[in-house]
C-alpha cells in the first residue's frame, strides 16, 4: 500500500439530493418528528406546481438515496 492511499471512509463525500427528476428544480429534505425523513422538489405543492416527492424513510441517508434513485 502506498502512503498516498486513503480509504474511502477517511474521505466521506457529503450525500446531497440530486435535482428534481421531473422538473430539474433543487430538492429539499423534509422531516416529521424524529424518525420520518423524505426528499421533495422545492417546487412541491404550495411552493410551485411540481408533485415530485420521495418515500418516507427512517433516516436522512436512506431518504436521499431513494430520491437520487428516482427517475
Amino acid at each position: 500500500m502506498t502512503k498516498d492511499f486513503k480509504p474511502a471512509m477517511n474521505n466521506p463525500t457529503p450525500l446531497t439530493p440530486k435535482p428534481c427528476p421531473k422538473c430539474g428544480a433543487p430538492a429539499e429534505l423534509g422531516r416529521s418528528g424524529s424518525h420520518r425523513f423524505w426528499v421533495q422538489c422545492s417546487g412541491y405543492l404550495g411552493y410551485g406546481n411540481c408533485t415530485a416527492i420521495g418515500p418516507q424513510t427512517d433516516n436522512k441517508k436512506e431518504a436521499i438515496l431513494k430520491w437520487n434513485a428516482m427517475k
